[in-house]
């Protein structure tokens, strides 16, 4: 584990020097600042690293992110130098490779960081749960359309099948940009959701803090605590039982 964190935080290190050099608003986001306000580090357990980003910074950064350096941004990717199937980002570490599934089916990227875009969403709490829903329906098959095993419903994956990656991905777009930033005063996790709770304040990112990680300092709303309560309820600062501790749990090669 202390392999995967060390290449961890050294791409974290890199999207953070770029993202100040580009004047891009981000932040650490879910476990990973959980990690820095609970032990000023990784969680121990915690095998992946994730940020937030709004969605017109994550534009700006998946078409500048440089292809030539030593990191690689994937997003709706199919190809030899990287695989990677969603309506979010992954920067990834093109020397590692990564195995998944029972049957260890290699995943075409390696140690990653996750990018969620943060979209606009209605005010209206019917609305807006509708909309988190629809999205969370594109996003699916267009992970299932990316999956070279069934990891998941056979009819799903048969479904995603009878329409193109990118027809998939321009319905999740559709979803995601379909309300205007003007006329909201909140933002949320669409692209990546697994449930209704990813809903923040817009100004969420207006004010970014800095917060001590492994070692550096990265960005973080200015209120972390109602991030986190939000995310992971009010007693968020005390680690779970060793029994419900969980991972990813693929095996990282080197390559």
């Amino acid at each position: 584990m202390d392999q995967i964190h060390s290449v961890l935080l050294d791409i974290l290190v890199d999207i953070d020097a770029f993202c100040r050099k580009n004047n891009l608003r981000y932040s650490l986001g879910y476990g990973t600042l959980l990690g820095a306000v609970r032990y000023g580090d990784f969680i121990p357990w915690d095998d992946d690293a994730d940020i937030i980003m709004p969605r017109a910074d994550f534009d700006r950064f998946v078409e500048s992110y440089p292809e030539d350096g030593r990191y690689r941004c994937l997003l709706n990717k199919a190809g030899k130098d990287g695989f990677f199937v969603a309506g979010f980002a992954k920067v990834h570490d093109p020397r590692t490779n990564k195995f998944i599934g029972s049957r260890k089916y290699l995943s075409n990227y390696g140690v990653s960081v996750d990018i969620f875009p943060l979209d606009p969403l209605p005010e209206d709490k019917e609305e807006q749960r509708a909309l988190i829903a629809k999205a969370m329906h594109y996003g699916r098959r267009l992970s299932c359309y990316g999956k070279r095993f069934f990891s998941t419903s056979p009819l799903l994956m048969i479904e995603s099948r009878l329409r193109s990656r990118d027809y998939w991905f321009r319905k999740c777009n559709e979803v995601a940009r379909s309300v205007k930033a003007e006329d909201s005063s909140l933002i949320g996790v669409m692209m990546g959701a697994t449930g209704f709770h990813n809903v923040f304040p817009k100004n969420l990112l207006e004010k970014p803090a800095e917060i001590a990680f492994a070692g550096h300092k990265f960005l973080c709303p200015e209120d972390t605590d109602s991030y986190l309560k939000q995310i992971y309820g009010p007693d968020y600062i005390t680690p779970p039982p060793v029994e419900k501790r969980r991972t990813h749990g693929d095996p990282v090669y080197r390559v």
